[in-house]
Parts: structure tokens; sequence; C-alpha cells
């Protein structure tokens, strides 16, 4: 059943043909064009999709670069700053599972990306305290440049999963794509890099998120305005 069958039914209608014999052929027609569908798993299974997706990408990543950062925390350290990426990880998947499912909840896609620009650089401002800004932009780009390029693949896996959903809103579901994409990054560059100034950390590692968060909201964007 297509929109030009509904025009033509409804033309008939206007033109003469009896409104109870339009309405039956509409009916008809719907109900022939139904077919059975497989019916989504629940949310917290596809929240769990994009977690591991985050995981498999971080600490591939990482240990493909080499896991100086985990060497450089210390234990006290290394807990505070994973499980505040996990804590923004975790809303940043919820805030994903919502948006290709129907009625899935209140939408937080923008409450995840801004609990990770602000809420992040706030933990990493107290528990680091070099202020230093020696080498502030190369370091600094580098890190950008590489926390980027490992965001890519994550989005690119977290749309393949997110498409087999209903979609409703291309713009939330693209900025709760880049966002976790973004935090994949940023775990990518925790466990890698061993450079424990705040600055560069607040500044360079949170842009990860930041970028690809306003990037992916971007894209989809474009995608429903010329879809």
């Amino acid at each position: 059943m297509t929109t030009r069958d509904i025009d033509e039914i409804l033309d008939r209608a206007v033109t003469g043909e009896s409104g109870s014999i339009a309405v039956g052929r509409t009916k008809e027609r719907i109900v022939s064009s139904l077919r059975p569908v497989r019916p989504l798993a629940p949310r917290w299974v596809w929240a769990g999709g994009f977690l591991l997706v985050f995981a498999v990408v971080a600490v591939a990543g990482a240990a493909g670069l080499g896991m100086y950062g985990l060497r450089a925390l210390s234990g006290v350290q290394q807990a505070i700053v994973f499980a505040a990426v996990a804590a923004a990880v975790t809303v940043a998947a919820v805030a994903l599972a919502r948006e290709m499912i129907p009625a899935g909840g209140r939408r937080i896609a923008g409450a995840a990306l801004l609990a990770a620009v602000v809420g992040l650089p706030v933990i990493f401002a107290l528990l680091f305290h070099d202020y230093g800004t020696r080498r502030f932009v190369p370091q600094g780009v580098a890190c950008l440049r590489a926390g980027l390029s490992f965001a890519i693949p994550a989005a690119i896996a977290l749309c393949l999963l997110a498409r087999r959903g209903f979609v409703l809103s291309l713009t939330a579901v693209g900025l709760a794509t880049g966002t976790l994409a973004g935090l994949a990054g940023i775990g990518v560059l925790e466990i890698h890099c061993p450079i424990l100034n705040a600055m560069h950390i607040m500044v360079w590692h949170v842009a990860v998120v930041a970028v690809s968060g306003v990037v992916g909201w971007g894209i989809g964007a474009l995608v429903r305005r010329f879809r």
C-alpha cells in the first residue's frame, strides 16, 4: 500500500464512488500489505551491544598504540578515570538504545554529551594538578587526531547496529552515536596517553567527544534534510 494508492482511493471517493466502498478497499489493501516483523530485542540488549563496541575499540586501539597511559596512572587514578568514563559511556549507550526504539523512553542524547564534556573535565581537574602549557598544541593535536581516528570506526559500527531499529529522529541518533563514538576515542587516549597534564586531558581528550558529538548531530541533520 503506497501513498499513491491512498490518493487514488480518495480521488475516486470524491468523484462519486461510495465512501463505504472506498474505505473497504483501503482496509483490504492495507491488510493485504501487512507482513510479520521480528520484534526488537529489549533496550538493555542493544545498550550492551553498544557498550561492547566501545570496549572493543578502546582496548584494541590502545593495544595498537601502546598502553603507556595505563602504566602512568596510579591505582586510584585508574579507578576514578575509568569509572567516570564508564558512567558517561553507559549514559550514551542508553541514549542511543532509546533512539532506535519507538517510545523507548525520554531522549537523553543531549544530556549524555553534556555530561561528558562538562563532567569529565571537572573530574580531570580534581585528579590532575599539572597545569603547565609546554608543547600544549603539538601534543594536543596528536591526541585529538588519534582519538578521532578511532572514533570513526566506532561510529560506523554503532550505526550498523542502530540501523536495525526504527529511528525516529536522525539528529538525535546522530548526536548519541557521535557522543558514544567520541567516548570510545577518549577510552583509547586514557589507556594510551602518558601525559598527565590537567590542561592537556581536559582540553584535547575531551575535545574528541565534543567534536564527534557535534559532527554526528550535523550528519544526522544533513541526512534528514536530503532524505
